[in-house]
């Protein structure tokens, strides 16, 4: 079959952004990827184009790196991608797995001339794709799993609970939607906790709420809007978490293995050679961050931390958190960095060489984390890697409060979600991301500011 070629004389560069856990592009003026459009305006050229690619966003990475691939080929075949342009994927915490199974699947097809067909029945030929894909930039991604996943995944009537209150959200019933969700939010702990993440819930469902805000037909137009999408959202949740068992240190037993694709945080040592020859004989350059975040407790140096464990007071954050380390800290950060601290993760060799590199004076500990990924997970054996003090949202830009706009009936589009106190500035995040966008417009190697490792 022949391939695609160009109708349009300007080589283009693609910059697509994709999501994490629980990830989404926007709900109502709530952005995932905080304040990155602007900074990109100021410093595109005409034939450099940001993309904001809205996964599903807690189901299993198999599935989400599925939606993925369609996006891409869809404007493959649209002609939004030509043959000629280039391609970068950045993609956040899971979103960095969604890449990487997307590039293990496409990659052996490069040869394949058998066609994918998209948008009905237009032909796409895998390696008009993989050709395109020039760069790769990782944010925060669980490479070898997290802890966390394994807390979540071990205390299952916890995590039964909260599913079943996500399904009773979205359940038909005589309550009005914003009653239903306001019931099974409010009975959530984030209501007592006084969190940046509960604040950011009640501005999406005071968005959704048509008596809020301008009274006008326009206003109550993006009420609805947003009042659907925030349906959807949660449907997605209710219907498939399974992204939990793809996120965890330890893989899954063969009894709750599912069909398919496996994770790429679950590949063995056989599988991860092969992935990296795979990408070795591709033209893709790599560039990964890895976010280390505040210390809120003081475990053994070069010793796993103790699992946290719900029969055993002496483990809860609050009871072993040191008092000077934690201040300023929100109860949400130092329950998700206890909870990623303890568990069945261990360090791979390679990863343990790059940290000692990148940071030779203050060493990353077994237990280090940004609140929600183990940082030794987040290095990647190919390109450049860099370590950053801040928490695991501080990146993406939900590290400070940005006013929303007039009469939308919320109050911000960003927010200091896990409010870690990690010393993350608006001037970091515009030199890491004017870093970030210098690599992926193919203007250089990157990370000058924070010191890399090759």
């Amino acid at each position: 079959m022949a391939r695609l070629r160009s109708s349009r004389s300007t080589k283009r560069t693609h910059v697509v952004l994709i999501p994490g856990f629980a990830g989404f592009d926007a709900l109502g003026q709530l952005e995932y990827y905080g304040g990155l459009t602007e900074l990109f305006g100021k410093l595109r050229a005409d034939n450099e184009v940001l993309h904001y690619f809205d996964n599903f966003p807690t189901a299993a990475v198999a599935t989400r790196a599925r939606l993925l691939r369609e996006y891409l080929l869809k404007r493959v075949a649209r002609g939004e991608i030509s043959n000629d342009d280039d391609v970068t994927l950045i993609g956040h915490s899971t979103g960095g797995l969604d890449i990487r199974l997307l590039l293990w699947e496409l990659c052996p097809l490069h040869e394949d001339v058998k066609p994918i067909m998209v948008d009905g029945r237009a032909p796409v030929v895998p390696a008009d794709l993989i050709d395109r894909v020039r760069r790769v930039v990782f944010l925060s991604v669980p490479h070898w799993g997290t802890n966390i996943a394994d807390w979540v995944r071990s205390h299952w009537l916890l995590r039964k609970a909260f599913i079943e209150n996500l399904r009773a959200t979205v359940a038909g019933s005589e309550l009005s939607l914003l009653e239903r969700m306001e019931s099974a939010i409010t009975a959530n702990t984030f209501s007592i906790t006084g969190a940046p993440v509960y604040e950011a819930v009640r501005d999406a469902l005071d968005e959704a709420n048509e008596d809020n805000g301008e009274d006008t037909e326009y206003r109550k137009a993006k009420a609805h809007d947003a009042a659907s999408e925030l349906a959807l959202y949660l449907r997605h949740m209710a219907s498939d978490f399974r992204a939990i068992d793809d996120l965890t240190s330890s893989a899954p037993g063969r009894s709750n293995a599912r069909r398919g694709p496996m994770s790429p945080a679950h590949f063995n040592p056989e599988q991860r050679e092969t992935e990296l020859n795979q990408l070795r004989k591709t033209k893709i350059e790599f560039l990964s961050y890895a976010t280390i975040g505040k210390r809120p407790f003081q475990f053994d140096p070069d010793s796993s931390a103790p699992l946290w464990e719900l029969t055993n007071a002496c483990t809860y954050p609050e009871v072993c958190k040191d008092a000077a380390m934690s201040a300023r800290t929100d109860c949400m950060y130092r329950m998700c960095y206890r909870a990623c601290a303890g568990g069945p993760f261990k360090p791979q060799n390679e990863s343990r060489e790059l940290a000692k590199r990148i940071s030779p004076t203050q060493p990353v500990e077994v237990w280090d984390n940004d609140g929600i990924v183990n940082t030794f997970s987040m290095f990647w054996p190919l390109g450049k890697n860099v370590l950053v003090h801040a928490d695991h949202m501080d990146i993406v830009g939900q590290f400070h409060r940005v006013p929303a706009e007039s009469g939308g009936g919320r109050k911000s589009r960003t927010y200091d979600l896990l409010m870690s106190d990690s010393g993350f500035k608006k001037e970091t995040f515009n030199d890491i991301w004017k870093d970030i966008f210098d690599f992926a417009l193919g203007r250089g190697s990157a990370a000058k500011i924070f010191g890399a490792a090759a």
